[in-house]
């Protein structure tokens, strides 16, 4: 099952993201952000992949801020979208 994860530059951009995810019914899963990905924010947000063009339209409204998405998989090899 293909995952999206959300990195941030803050982490009040973070929690500030979460809350809008709950606001639109989204389902969201706080994680640690790999290392291997960046060493800024240490909080991301996992959320499936189905939820791609809504999270798209919610960082085109400004609803969210966000520093890069990427997907993944089981194997967790993460590769940019945005």
């Amino acid at each position: 099952m293909k995952n999206i994860l959300i990195t941030f530059d803050s982490t009040n951009y973070a929690i500030q993201c979460e809350a809008v995810l709950k606001e639109k019914g989204i389902k969201g899963q706080i994680m640690p952000t790999p290392r291997e990905i960046t060493k800024s924010c240490g909080i991301s947000i996992r959320v499936d992949y189905e939820e791609i063009e809504n999270i798209k339209g919610l960082i085109n409204d400004g609803k969210i801020k966000v520093k890069m998405l990427y997907s993944f998989g089981e194997e967790r090899i993460f590769e940019p979208i945005l």
